[in-house]
């Protein structure tokens, strides 16, 4: 099977595949002469329950292939005890060498293995057998046809070619056998608890947790707490508050890492502390230092490519790991990013709203019918544009919360808007003009964002439009 295949790919790269503008006849030799090329010899034939270990010796010091005693595991990879690995990869040696087979012979009687990298090897690896024997092998260069390497057993000058991908997990750091999925997603089962962020390079730390209401009009299930309390943006906050569930390295950098690997990674001081805890799992994930991007010279830009990091609360993970940035939005993210101004961004759960501006106080009473659309709005006796009103809403959502504010306001507001929730529940907003460019906005009597005014500026003039009866302004950022 190894032959055919071998062939196959041989006649692949010859003619350049279905593609390759060659005559019929030319392909027809080509074919010819793979088959003659095809030169099969069974080097290991046995059961791969016959193979009790594979000892490999490579550029990044190798490993041993074991069966073990206790049985508890088909197979392991002794230096990597205690830590999860993919156990379809150390099965594949197994098999593949149980059932070892060349492409070709190259030559017999080599009396120059230098030529074929086999003088100083790329990795050497001795078969231990159920019945005592050992055979030791050795493997060479890249061949000319670069799907194969040169390959010959231990004091053998028999040269051969063999598909090199059978030999890739053997030439290949021990370290690519654990396995670099990091948490399991069990965002649907398990009782959300309370994600903290910290970061060294902000004065506060980021908490959220389950809204306690677990109304399905909120924006987002989850709320924050700490630095200010600000409902989510769900679109872009469950990266979030989700963001550990299927977690998942990029590479392992680090088996059991010391003391010392910890200072050198940057994880014994991190950037960045992300703890997760909720009934059943108490998880914490170090963000140490940055890995940049490289152009095409090999030159470091700045761009962040990834983070080296380190996870608690898992079982057999005691490594440092490369996480990609895309998934660790935590290292850089700002409150701002992911809060929402409202509780609700549905019209139908208002039933009353009430905006002051300038001295003049404007009601609105919302009326929805049975199944939940807005029949009517009023402005005392006047009855308003329901689509109007709906703009004027969609207005008050719009309101830019990318920058939080803790500092203390004093003065009267010069806008305050009153929302009444249909269970029940009041929200008030406190608009301060801070310059002619900021404002300031209190939720519930707590400073919490900074916008422009130009904001301010735009919704007061939509409110006048709206009673005017005319066609309402958008706001753009």
């Amino acid at each position: 099977m190894v032959a055919a295949l071998g062939g196959t790919l041989a006649f692949l790269e010859l003619t350049g595949g279905k593609d390759d503008a060659s005559s019929a006849d030319d392909s027809s030799a080509v074919i010819k002469k793979v088959d003659e090329e095809a030169d099969p010899t069974k080097l290991i034939d046995v059961q791969a329950s016959d193979i009790v270990s594979v000892v490999v010796d490579n550029s990044y010091g190798g490993f041993t292939l074991e069966r073990p005693a206790s049985g508890k595991s088909e197979w392991n990879i002794k230096e990597l005890t205690g830590l999860d690995q993919i156990s379809s990869y150390k099965s594949d040696i197994a098999n593949d060498l149980s059932q070892l087979e060349s492409y070709k012979t190259v030559e017999e009687n080599a009396e120059d293995l230098s030529k074929y990298g086999l003088a100083e090897p790329e990795a050497t690896f001795t078969v231990n057998f159920a019945d005592g024997t050992e055979r030791t092998f050795l493997i060479g260069d890249i061949a000319t046809k670069n799907r194969y390497r040169y390959f010959c057993e231990k004091d053998s000058k028999t040269v051969y070619m063999v598909v090199k991908s059978i030999f890739n997990n053997i030439i290949d750091r021990k370290e690519e056998f654990v396995n670099k999925f990091l948490i399991e997603d069990s965002s649907g089962t398990d009782p959300y608890g309370e994600l903290r962020v910290k970061r060294k390079d902000l004065g506060y730390e980021m908490v959220f947790v389950q809204d306690e209401s677990e109304d399905e009009s909120l924006i987002s299930a989850q709320v924050m707490t700490e630095p200010i309390f600000a409902n989510l943006n769900i679109s872009v906050s469950a990266k979030i508050t989700h963001g550990l569930y299927g977690l998942t390295a990029s590479r392992c950098e680090k088996i059991f890492p010391s003391e010392e690997d910890f200072g050198t990674y940057g994880l014994d001081d991190p950037q960045c502390t992300v703890t997760f805890k909720g009934e059943g799992y108490d998880y914490e994930l170090r963000i140490g230092n940055e890995i940049h991007a490289t152009d095409e010279n090999g030159k470091e830009i700045d761009e962040i490519a990834a983070y080296y990091c380190y996870v608690t609360g898992v079982d057999n993970r005691d490594c440092i790991w490369q996480i990609d940035a895309e998934n660790l939005l935590y290292a850089s993210f700002m409150p701002g990013d992911v809060i929402s101004l409202m509780t609700t961004n549905r019209i139908e759960n208002i039933d009353t709203m009430k905006v002051t501006v300038d001295g003049k106080t404007h009601d609105y009473k919302v009326v929805t019918d049975s199944d939940g659309q807005v029949t009517n709005v009023r402005q005392g006796n006047d009855e308003l544009d329901v689509y109007g009103f709906k703009s004027l809403y969609q207005f008050l959502l719009s309101c830019p919360t990318d920058e939080i504010y803790f500092d203390e306001v004093t003065g009267e507001p010069e806008m305050t808007v009153e929302l009444s929730l249909t269970d029940g529940e009041t929200e008030t907003l406190e608009y301060y003009r801070e310059s002619a460019r900021r404002t300031i906005v209190a939720l519930n009597g707590r400073p919490s964002y900074r916008i422009e005014s130009r904001w301010v500026d735009g919704f007061k003039e939509n409110v006048g439009l709206l009673e005017e009866g005319k066609e309402l302004k958008e706001y753009t950022e």
